[in-house]
């Protein structure tokens, strides 16, 4: 299994600028619910989230961190949300899953409906980057939709139970939002080959006419990449030669107690 083990190397095509932390939002009282023209459907919150898959991430370019850096990020809580946000400052994505949270809210004098959803996606060869992965997760309410990102018309499919997908989410359903009713939605972006940016875009029955609204990470893409493997023996493993500098941590260095330390990527054979 691969198991805490941070990859950084140059990146095969895409070079993603690094960008800050998911931008705060706004207070739900901040926000007008009266009503007045506007979209069909209010988006109060968008966030990345980290869990079930794992804590793992790839760098779009090979980075050397100073000793001053790994302290730094070895001082905060293994797996935390600060290690996160320190990880995306420096410009990492997730490997394989990318999982938002999403709200919704009716915006309209009359119940609207959303009756699809789909990624448009731009897509090429992965990036080559840092992998670290926790195990466990918990339990959520949401409506979960994946978008399989290496398909040519990534549709929203429901999963249950985290792994069963069952096929185009609003084949047989779709969600209905009267006017400041909210429900929260789990997006799920998975690929196994590609690095991705997209963006979700809602199909809205509002007042018998079609609206698409769109949903994107604070004015960005969502943004996740495939990790670069091989198989053997059946089992995918990490191909640490394809990455120009290798890091290992958490349970794969347990001499030092978890702390990120630099290796070689061609001499690593994994934990």
């Amino acid at each position: 299994m691969l198991v805490g083990v941070l990859l950084l190397a140059a990146q095969q095509s895409f070079s993603p600028e690094p960008e800050p932390a998911g931008a705060p939002v706004a207070p739900r009282s901040s926000r007008a619910s009266t009503a007045g023209p506007g979209p069909p459907l209010t988006v109060d919150l968008v966030r990345e989230e980290r869990f079930g898959d794992g804590n793992s991430w790839v760098f779009p370019k090979a980075m050397t961190f100073t000793d001053q850096e790994l302290a730094e990020l070895n001082a905060l809580p293994q797996y935390s949300e600060k290690q996160h946000e320190w990880l995306r400052r420096h410009g990492a994505v997730p490997p394989s899953l990318l999982h938002a949270k999403v709200v919704i809210r009716g915006n309209a004098d009359r119940p609207v409906r959303v009756v699809g959803m789909r990624a448009e996606a731009d897509c090429g060869p992965p990036l080559t980057g840092t992998y670290f992965e926790s195990p466990g997760g918990g339990d959520d309410d949401s409506v979960v939709i994946g978008f399989d990102l290496d398909s040519p018309d990534p549709r929203g499919q429901e999963i249950v139970d985290s792994i069963e997908w069952r096929g185009d989410y609003f084949q047989k359903k779709t969600i209905s939002l009267e006017r400041d009713e909210e429900i929260t939605v789990q997006i799920v972006g998975v690929t196994e080959k590609h690095y991705c940016e997209f963006v979700v875009v809602m199909e809205v029955l509002s007042d018998a006419a079609l609206v698409r609204q769109r949903v994107d990470n604070h004015g960005r893409p969502f943004k996740v990449s495939a990790v670069v493997a091989h198989d053997d023996s059946g089992i995918p493993r990490v191909d640490y030669p394809a990455y120009g500098a290798l890091y290992v941590g958490g349970l794969a260095s347990p001499g030092t107690k978890g702390k990120w330390t630099r290796r070689d990527p061609r001499a690593y054979s994994g934990p």
